[in-house]
C-alpha cells in the first residue's frame, strides 16, 4: 500500500504543478493577449492620426487648387470685361462725328507735322487730311491710306522716322498706361 499512497502523492504533485503550470501559462497567455491589444490600439491609433493629417492635406490641396482655379476665372473674366471696354472705346472713336474727328486731326497736324513729311490716314479721312493741309499751309505730302480706326501717321521723307499717331495706337498707349486704374474702377 505504501506505494499506492506514494504513486498518489506523486499523482496529486502532478496535478498540482500541472494546474500551477496551467495557471502560469494562463496568466502569460492573457498578458501577451492584453499586450498585443495595447500594441495593436497604439497602432491604430497612430494610423488615425496620420490619415486625419493626410486627410487634412488634402483638404488644403484642394481648397488651394479650388481658390486658385476661381482665382484664374476671375482675372480671365476681368480680362473679357477689359477687352470688352476696350472695343466700345474704339467702336465710338470710328462712329465720332466729323467734326470732333477734323478738330483731332487738325491739332495732330499742327502739333507734329514738318516740312517735307509724308502723312497717311484711312481712307474715310483722306479728303479731311488733304483740305486740312491745305487749310494749314502745310509744306506735307499725302502718301495714301492705312488701315486704322482714324488718325495719321507722318514719316520723314526718307522713310526712317515714322510717328504713329493713329487713334488705335493712341488708344493703345492711353490703354496699357492707364490699366490699372480702369481696373481698380472696375473691379473694386
Amino acid at each position: 500500500m505504501p506505494l499506492d499512497k506514494v504513486l498518489q502523492e506523486i499523482q496529486q504533485k502532478g496535478e498540482e504543478e500541472v494546474k500551477r503550470i496551467r495557471e502560469g501559462t494562463e496568466k502569460e497567455v492573457e498578458k501577451i493577449i492584453a499586450e498585443a491589444k495595447a500594441q495593436a490600439e497604439e497602432i491604430l491609433k497612430k494610423a488615425r492620426e496620420e490619415a486625419e493629417k493626410e486627410a487634412e492635406a488634402i483638404r488644403r490641396q484642394e481648397l488651394s487648387s479650388v481658390k486658385l482655379e476661381m482665382k484664374r476665372e476671375l482675372l480671365n473674366v476681368q480680362k473679357e470685361i477689359l477687352e470688352e471696354v476696350s472695343n466700345l472705346l474704339k467702336q465710338k472713336i470710328r462712329d465720332m462725328d466729323e467734326e470732333t474727328r477734323k478738330k483731332i486731326l487738325k491739332t495732330l497736324l499742327e502739333k507734329n507735322a514738318s516740312p517735307g513729311m509724308v502723312v497717311y490716314s484711312r481712307k474715310e479721312d483722306e479728303e479731311i487730311v488733304k483740305d486740312l493741309i491745305k487749310e494749314l499751309n502745310l509744306e506735307v505730302t499725302y502718301g495714301g491710306n492705312i488701315e486704322c480706326i482714324g488718325g495719321i501717321i507722318l514719316e520723314d521723307p526718307a522713310g526712317d522716322i515714322r510717328l504713329n499717331l493713329t487713334f488705335d495706337e493712341l488708344v493703345n498707349q492711353v490703354y496699357e498706361q492707364k490699366l490699372s486704374e480702369v481696373s481698380k474702377l472696375l473691379f473694386k
